[in-house]
């Protein structure tokens, strides 16, 4: 591999680093406003994983007894990040089950619309 070419991967690994990184509210940010359709997997599958048996299977739910994500402001990223870490209502925390990263990437599925609005 050239010094050139070298170059060019550290700056990719590093750039890939920061994204890793970054708060919830810069994910989007940091990809010219829209989200990466892998982010947005991974936060599909984060859902699914962390937060389906309450908010209900691609954020489909009454919105009776739960809160309906589908109706969550999309430009209130922080607000996502602190009601996830320290819990809201009857949501309890998930500081110590999520990551930031985990948290960003549910951001990235919840703040798309689950990819619908990207």
């Amino acid at each position: 591999m050239s010094l050139r070419h070298r170059a060019v991967a550290g700056r990719l690994a590093r750039a890939a680093m920061l994204l890793l990184a970054l708060p919830v509210a810069g994910l989007a940010q940091a990809t010219g406003g829209k989200f990466e359709p892998a982010q947005i997997e991974a936060g599909r599958e984060q859902f699914h994983r962390t937060c389906a048996q309450c908010h209900g299977r691609n954020m489909v739910n009454a919105g009776t007894t739960v809160y309906d994500l589908r109706k969550f402001p999309v430009d209130q990223p922080e607000r996502f990040q602190h009601s996830v870490a320290n819990g809201k209502g009857n949501m309890p925390s998930f500081k110590d089950a999520l990551t930031p990263a985990q948290i960003a990437t549910l951001w990235a599925y919840i703040g798309s619309r689950g990819g619908k609005e990207n």
